[in-house]
């Protein structure tokens, strides 16, 4: 039977004490648990990664502090926490910049079926999770513009190093920008039109799963073609 790691144990843990906090306590309480959880994947990033990149532990404490403006008051801070969500989006990009070869960038896999589908669908719901925040938000259009541009920039630059298909466990960067796209569009129906305990649940399975899956792709992920190694990278 195989073993689970400390670190593996104390995300789990902190999963589990979200979840119960989420379904059976006040929301407001969030502000105290959910922080564990992105310690905990800084914990296991620099457990089980061999090249340690500081933009990790930077963009998980960049989430920490944006969990906790969320669920003190969404509205009042919402500058703050689309600042804040744009500047992990851009970590996360300069994050994955190294999984980008100059050999990937190809006419023919930019201009793809496949990729302007996922395109076309990637910015109908960005532009409708816009148009739900514009109207409570109005007073903030420099903040929502940042957002969408960054994120914009992560699901495309996720997207593409899972169709380049270079390295494995790359299926984890479209599972994460899945539930990260989710993530953004309940939370705004969440917490400027209709609450629900619900949601909050979901959101937080959703935005744990996302990110869980981001920090597994750099503990698991390596080339599937060891020629690419000699490639210059971006």
């Amino acid at each position: 039977m195989k073993k689970i790691s400390a670190t593996y144990l104390f995300f789990y843990s902190s999963f589990l004490i979200v979840l119960y906090v989420a379904v059976f306590q006040e929301k407001w309480l969030l502000v105290y648990v959910k922080p564990i959880v992105p310690v905990s994947l800084i914990v296991l990033y620099l457990s089980l990664v061999k090249k340690i990149n500081i933009l990790f532990p930077i963009s998980m404490i960049t989430i920490l502090i944006t969990d906790i403006f969320i669920y003190i008051d969404f509205i009042k801070y919402y500058t703050i926490i689309a600042v804040l969500i744009s500047i992990f989006y851009i970590n996360c990009v300069l994050l994955l910049r190294r999984f980008i070869s100059k050999e990937d960038v190809k006419l023919d896999r930019v201009i793809s079926p496949p990729v302007l589908i996922s395109v076309t669908l990637i910015g109908y719901l960005i532009y409708s999770i816009t148009e739900l925040a514009l109207p409570k938000v109005g007073d903030s259009v420099g903040a929502i513009v940042l957002i969408v541009i960054s994120l914009l920039l992560f699901s495309g630059v996720c997207f593409f190093i899972y169709v380049a298909d270079r390295f494995e466990k790359s299926i984890f960067l479209f599972i994460a920008t899945c539930c990260t796209l989710f993530v953004d569009a309940l939370l705004a129906i969440n917490e400027l039109y209709y609450y629900s305990r619900v949601f909050t649940v979901v959101i937080n399975i959703a935005e744990i799963v996302g990110v869980y899956f981001f920090t597994s792709f750099f503990i698991e992920t390596k080339l599937l073609d060891t020629k690419s190694t000699k490639e210059k990278y971006f």
